[in-house]
């Protein structure tokens, strides 16, 4: 079952205050929320919170793994953030962020579970730094 709002702590020395979270899913068949056609595309939102004198690039992917099933893997495309430093309040900084991903981004349906796990995943400068974190969403059936 997914669970929104979802939230993970993104990794910040000093830890606290930076974090993920995942606000919706957006499916045009509408309820229940854990049923997504996958022909019909989706969309997910949320934001990221981190220190106002961050600056540089950053991404949030959805990742989804099928329960018994073959498919594990990032959905295309991710979103790109540009962070801008600022010495300003408000401080912290919130980003908001949404992914549109058309009917194509998974296969059909195979004889699999059609169950999968997904999860959101924040990545600052390309894994260039340890700032990362990410958001459990939960369980979906996509067909």
């Amino acid at each position: 079952m997914l669970t929104l709002p979802a939230k993970g702590q993104i990794q910040f020395m000093p830890p606290g205050g930076a974090y993920l979270t995942v606000t919706s899913i957006t499916d045009p068949n509408g309820a229940p929320l854990d049923v997504i056609d996958v022909d019909q595309g989706f969309s997910v939102s949320g934001s990221v919170v981190l220190p106002n004198w961050l600056g540089g690039t950053a991404t949030v992917c959805i990742w989804a793994d099928e329960q018994g099933g073959p498919i594990d893997q990032v959905l295309s495309p991710c979103f790109d953030l540009t962070l801008k430093p600022s010495n300003t309040e408000p401080n912290p900084k919130t980003y908001d962020w949404k992914i549109d991903f058309p009917g194509t981004v998974l296969p059909d349906p195979h004889q699999g579970s059609q169950i999968y796990h997904l999860l959101a995943k924040f990545m600052y400068q390309n894994q260039a730094t340890d700032i990362a974190g990410f958001a459990d969403m939960g369980y979906a059936l996509i067909n």
